[in-house]
């Protein structure tokens, strides 16, 4: 062999095992986010989960030595029927879900400070890393009339309490003003009385 495929073999070996270092470093790595994976998307999909969508999922829930902790397949589930948004899911499972399609399908790896943090919940351990394999079933958007009456909610308040600050600011002033007056009257006659 020539010293130049020697050193080409090398070279091969150690970009292998460097890899090979990159790969067990990655997996060891704590999950920052929503790792998406999709299974299956269908061909035509002109509506996208956002808040506010009302959806029902199906969904299988498995720790990473593949038990299965939670299914809309048992008997005594369902599947789940939430609004988007509302704080009703796990943050994971909310972050997974936007973007979805009817009849889509996604695998979702949720960390565990979007899942139950370290205090687990249930069967399932403190600080694990939970998996789901999720079917969006159903999609109903938000009508607009809906979406009117929260814009209209969301300006409400500050301008009422905006509304009701200055109504008591201007009664504050005028109720000052008259005893600034009478003051000044009660000064004028003292010094010429």
């Amino acid at each position: 062999m020539s010293e130049t495929h020697y050193m080409m073999l090398l070279y091969a070996i150690l970009l292998f095992v460097l890899d090979g270092c990159s790969v067990l470093a990655t997996t060891q790595k704590k999950l920052k986010d929503v790792l998406i994976t999709v299974e299956y998307r269908p061909e035509t999909c002109d509506m996208f989960a956002e808040d506010g969508d009302k959806i029902t999922l199906e969904y299988t829930g498995y720790l990473e030595s593949g038990l299965e902790f939670d299914s809309t397949s048992l008997p005594e589930r369902g599947p789940l029927n939430f609004t988007l948004g509302t704080n009703t899911v796990i943050p994971g499972l909310e972050r997974g879900i936007l973007g979805m399609c009817s009849g889509e399908k996604r695998k979702l790896v949720i960390p565990a400070h979007l899942a139950y943090g370290n205090q687990g919940y249930r069967t399932i351990p403190g600080d694990s890393t939970i998996y789901f394999d999720v079917s969006l079933t159903r999609l109903k958007k938000k009508s607009i009339l809906e979406k009117t009456v929260n814009a209209v909610q969301f300006f409400i308040f500050p301008l009422t309490t905006s509304l009701i600050i200055f109504y008591l600011w201007q009664k504050m002033n005028e109720s000052e003003e008259p005893t600034h007056q009478s003051n000044r009257k009660s000064k004028r006659n003292r010094r010429r009385g």
